[in-house]
């Protein structure tokens, strides 16, 4: 026999069976005890809540001649009909592709002849939401007045799109999500019945991806299986569904609690080559922070737990700033983006709280101490020159800004129109080339950007922000990268220096000042202008004079 699937090998026969929705098994298998049964019934809820099993259940234990405390027996020739699907009195419709009002129609037509072999007519409607407003109308008059010994039982995930008229004609039952430690217990069971090995965490790790869908967890672990070898391990179900361990979360969180920022972006850069999907990232975070608040107020959080000091007050600001996160990246094409934003956005959060801590709480020995050695510093430069203090304040103003003012006067210095204008001739196939390699991280830190300089060393390109700047003037794997894909593009090596868009315009003006003053041989008449010096540097696509 071929293989079958895990969650139709172990899709539930009985009521007993079912995991969870006890509210629904004990209602319907007391009406049937109680012989009370309704003629249209509504069951709505997730997806993977056993909405379409526990119809075929009823329509088993309705017509089952053997069937005791309105449980069906599933051995005689009706209850193994209605499992395989054979049984002409059952009769189950996708309305998802029959939701026009032809189809409903023939269900008028033929619901009025008496069943062939069952006591009861059974039409179970899948996906009911998805008929038409007239499909709705022709079942309306159905359900109004149905034969004695028609049953429908409609499922759907989403009740609010279905005719009140409708729904007021049913039973309505509303599934839940599936409770946790219940997934658990049914994949334990699974696996003990299939003979695997598994790890507890991994099965816990399972049944949180599957957010209350038994279905789902049933999927995901035979994907894991197929993975491990007929094990299941931790390492493996995190493989298979791109999430992240939480001792990695733990990591990444508290990278962003010490308000290092530069690490938590190579951190975060780091999960992007990996195959993470940004999207499941913010997930797995907003879980975690809610984590990290039951585990404080259950006493089982240390100080190696992230936020372990942080108020409640500020955890729940994060979580918003995630909501927040997760509604906008559902409608960005560059979704990588909102999450280096929220990375920030987090950091923020914690200077919040800093700033509001009372004053009688906040050790001011440091800052004393930083104000002191300012003062000496301060008393060291007025001894200065005044030549080589503007010297030194222009090498210095770039700090903490993205970029090195020394590194891209060098290549400055030796810049020229040949080469800049080969390299942005190129730079579309440098784009190209770096999405064909899949440098996910990359690609996201060199979009929008422009080379705006070049010599027989150096290029320099101008970057999107002062983020993405620092990335590539400090972070050597990714400017090695780049550097390996320009040479391979314009045929030799170049060092890449980095610039922000919103510093560029201030960082050249300043160059052209200091560093090309006029010369002081040349008749006045013949000097040159400050403008006609940027175009023979930058080229004259580049420079725009303006009176």
């Amino acid at each position: 026999m071929e293989y079958q699937a895990l969650y139709r090998a172990f899709r539930p026969q009985t009521f007993g069976d079912v995991v969870g929705q006890k509210h629904v098994t004990k209602t319907l298998r007391n009406a049937i005890v109680r012989n009370k049964e309704s003629h249209a019934y509504l069951f709505n809820g997730p997806r993977g809540t056993g909405k379409t099993s526990i119809a075929k259940i009823f329509a088993k234990a309705l017509n089952c001649q053997f069937q005791e405390n309105g449980e069906p027996c599933n051995e005689c020739d009706l209850c193994q009909s209605i499992t395989d699907g054979s049984a002409n009195d059952v009769i189950e419709i996708d309305a998802a592709s029959n939701n026009g009002v032809d189809e409903i129609r023939n269900i008028r037509e033929k619901v009025k002849y008496a069943p062939s072999v069952a006591a009861y007519k059974v039409y179970i409607i899948d996906e009911v939401h998805m008929l038409t407003t007239g499909a709705f109308n022709a079942l309306l008059k159905t359900l109004e007045e149905p034969p004695g010994h028609a049953v429908f039982i409609l499922a759907t995930t989403e009740p609010h799109k279905i005719p009140a008229t409708i729904i007021s004609r049913c039973q309505r039952f509303d599934f839940k999500a599936i409770e946790l430690n219940e997934i658990i217990d049914r994949l334990q069971y699974v696996a003990s019945k299939e003979n695997l090995e598994y790890e507890t965490e991994a099965v816990e790790y399972i049944a949180r991806t599957s957010e209350g869908g038994m279905r789902d967890a049933l999927s995901i672990m035979d994907q894991v299986i197929a993975y491990s070898n007929e094990k299941i391990t931790l390492d493996d179900a995190v493989m298979i569904t791109g999430g992240i361990k939480s001792v990695e979360l733990n990591e990444w969180l508290k990278l962003i609690e010490e308000k290092n920022s530069k690490e938590a972006f190579l951190k975060y850069h780091q999960f992007i080559d990996e195959g993470k999907d940004p999207t499941r990232l913010v997930h797995e975070l907003v879980y975690y922070i809610r984590d990290i608040i039951l585990m404080k107020h259950s006493n089982e959080a240390d100080e190696s737990t992230a936020f372990f000091n942080a108020d409640d007050k500020v955890l729940y600001e994060m979580i918003d700033v995630l909501n927040d996160a997760m509604v906008m990246m559902r409608f960005s094409v560059n979704t990588s983006v909102h999450l280096e934003v929220v990375i920030v956005k987090l950091i923020e959060v914690l200077n919040k709280q800093r700033e509001a801590l009372p004053a009688s709480n906040v050790d001011l020995s440091h800052i004393e101490n930083q104000i002191k050695s300012l003062e000496q510093k301060l008393q060291n430069i007025e001894s200065v020159p005044a030549a080589q203090k503007t010297e030194k304040q222009t090498r210095t103003v770039s700090k903490g800004k993205g970029y090195s003012i020394s590194q891209i006067e060098k290549v400055l210095d030796r810049a020229n129109k040949e080469d800049i204008a080969k390299l942005k001739e190129g730079w579309p196939k440098v784009y190209q080339h770096v999405s064909d390699k899949n440098l996910q991280s990359l690609r996201s830190l060199i979009k929008d950007s422009v080379p705006v300089a070049a010599s027989d060393t150096h290029v320099l390109i101008k970057l999107d922000n002062d983020i993405h700047s620092e990335l590539i003037n400090t972070n050597e794997d990714k400017k090695r990268e780049l550097e390996s894909v320009i040479s391979t593009i314009i045929g030799k090596s170049v060092d890449v220096v980095g610039v922000p868009e919103s510093s560029w315009q201030q960082v050249r003006a300043d160059y052209i000042k200091e560093k090309k003053p006029q010369p002081k041989s040349q008749p006045e008449n013949d000097e040159k202008k400050p403008s006609d010096l940027a175009k023979e540097m930058f080229g004259a696509d580049i420079v725009e004079t303006r009176e």
